[in-house]
C-alpha cells in the first residue's frame, strides 16, 4: 500500500522538478495575429532603418522617434511566380496588425500559421494616427519573406523597416551689385607731325 503511494509522489515531483516556474508577470507581452487555421508561429522584432538625406546636415532623417505606429500586413507567397495572397483571420478579415511605437521593442507574434508555406510580412510606417503620412518604403526594403516548415519551436525573424529618405529643400537670396567700369589705356599711341618744306 506505501509503495502505490510513493510511486505517484515521486513523479510528481520529478515532473514537478523538471519545469521552471515563471510568474505570469515576467511573460512578454506580444501583439500577435491569429490566422484561421494551422498551427505554426512566427515571431518577428522589428528592425526600424532610419531615412537618410542629401544635402546638409542640420537636415534631421526620420527615425524610430518620428512614428506613430506600424502596420503589419501579413501574405501568402508562392516563392516561384511571386504572387501573393491575402491571408484573412477568423472573422475572415485580412489580417493586419497595429503595432503602437511604444510596443516596437516586444516581439510581434502570428499564430496558426500553415507549415511548408512562405509567408510575406509587408510594413507600414505612419507619422500620425490619422495615416496621413507614410514614412516607410513600399519595395523589399520593408518587407520579410519567411518560409515556415515544420518544426514546433516559433519562427523568429527580423522584420525590416526602411523608412523615406527627407528631401532637402535650401533656398538663398542675395542682392545684385554690380560696379560700373572704367577706361584704362590698352597701350601707348604716339603722333608724328611732319613739318612742311621751304616756301
Amino acid at each position: 500500500m506505501l509503495s502505490r503511494l510513493i510511486v505517484p509522489a515521486l513523479a510528481t515531483t520529478l515532473f514537478a522538478t523538471g519545469c521552471v516556474y515563471m510568474p505570469l508577470g515576467t511573460l512578454p507581452r506580444l501583439v500577435t495575429g491569429a490566422v484561421a487555421n494551422g498551427s505554426a508561429e512566427l515571431r518577428l522584432t522589428p528592425e526600424i532603418v532610419s531615412g537618410g538625406f542629401h544635402a546638409q546636415a542640420v537636415v534631421t532623417p526620420y527615425s524610430t522617434a518620428d512614428l506613430h505606429h506600424l502596420k503589419l500586413e501579413l501574405l501568402k507567397l508562392n516563392p516561384d511566380t511571386q504572387v501573393e495572397t491575402p491571408i484573412n483571420d477568423a472573422v475572415g478579415t485580412p489580417l493586419v496588425i497595429e503595432v503602437p511605437v511604444s510596443r516596437l521593442n516586444e516581439p510581434v507574434s502570428f499564430t496558426k500559421l500553415n507549415a511548408n508555406t512562405t509567408y510575406r510580412i509587408k510594413a507600414k510606417a505612419y507619422l500620425d494616427a490619422a495615416e496621413t503620412m507614410l514614412i516607410s518604403t513600399q519595395d523589399a526594403s520593408s518587407q520579410t519573406d519567411i518560409p515556415i516548415t515544420q518544426e514546433d519551436r516559433p519562427a523568429l525573424a527580423k522584420l525590416k523597416v526602411q523608412l523615406i529618405n527627407k528631401g532637402f529643400d535650401g533656398q538663398g537670396s542675395s542682392s545684385l551689385d554690380i560696379a560700373s567700369g572704367s577706361l584704362v589705356p590698352a597701350g601707348s599711341e604716339s603722333i608724328t607731325i611732319a613739318l612742311p618744306g621751304p616756301l
